[in-house]
């Protein structure tokens, strides 16, 4: 057994197969020892990438707990395949975004309601973790993590998604529609910009929405101008 910090504690279960073992006081007492109180034991993770391993050095247990509820909550509410190591990149996130609001408060990222329209079941998720995050911690992290956990949820589901032949032959529209823009006005579009991707969010809620014959009406904006703190 080794120790991580007093929470956290990489061991070797009954087979010998090296693990990452979550539990309030595991790694306290000197090691290594021989766990026999398994009800201590809150998360275990096999076959951990080894880049996570710094982040458990550095991210605080509790911001751990946080990504478990949130993943957990995400598993009931998105139908689709989450990567493994999603809890570790989603506590890697919120770290930053604390830490961002702590000493950069005046860094805004933006709030999409493409995302929300196009991703609602990860946006209910993006809500519920910065609700979660602000009640337990006691801060007050803005609306803009809504998105930003949401894209983290969707972004963990490209595996997934890429068996999916719906959404390989929106990918395939919007390449022809990037490359007719670009041929039309002579110009080369960096896709890694931000105007780039939220370009690429308009067409995806334009193709869901004549996909399912839906019309733009004048009530549609109502939403935009609905706040709803998480």
């Amino acid at each position: 057994m080794k120790k991580i910090n007093n929470n956290v504690v990489v061991c070797l279960d009954q087979h010998g197969e090296e693990l990452v073992a979550f539990g309030k006081g595991l790694g306290f007492q000197k090691v290594p020892y021989e766990l026999t109180d398994m009800t201590k034991v809150t998360m275990t993770f096999y076959k951990l990438n080894y880049q996570y391993y710094q982040l458990l050095k550095e991210i605080p247990t509790e911001i751990f707990d946080l990504s478990a509820a949130i993943v957990e909550r995400a598993q009931a509410l998105i139908p689709r395949i989450l990567n493994p190591n999603m809890i570790f990149s989603l506590a890697d996130h919120i770290n930053f975004a604390i830490t961002r609001l702590t000493h950069y408060k005046s860094t805004q990222l933006p709030f999409s309601y493409d995302v929300e329209q196009l991703y609602p079941q990860e946006t209910d998720v993006g809500y519920y973790a910065v609700r979660l995050i602000n009640r337990r911690l006691n801060i007050q992290l803005p609306v803009s993590e809504v998105t930003a956990i949401a894209m983290h949820f969707v972004n963990s589901q490209t595996n997934d998604l890429a068996t999916n032949s719906s959404v390989n032959s929106d990918d395939e529209m919007i390449k022809i529609i990037t490359k007719i823009i670009e041929q039309e006005y002579e110009l080369r579009i960096n896709q890694t910009e931000f105007t780039y991707n939220r370009f690429v969010m308009h067409l995806r809620y334009y193709i869901k929405r004549m996909k399912k014959h839906e019309q733009i009406s004048e009530n549609d904006n109502s939403k935009l101008f609905k706040y709803d703190e998480a």
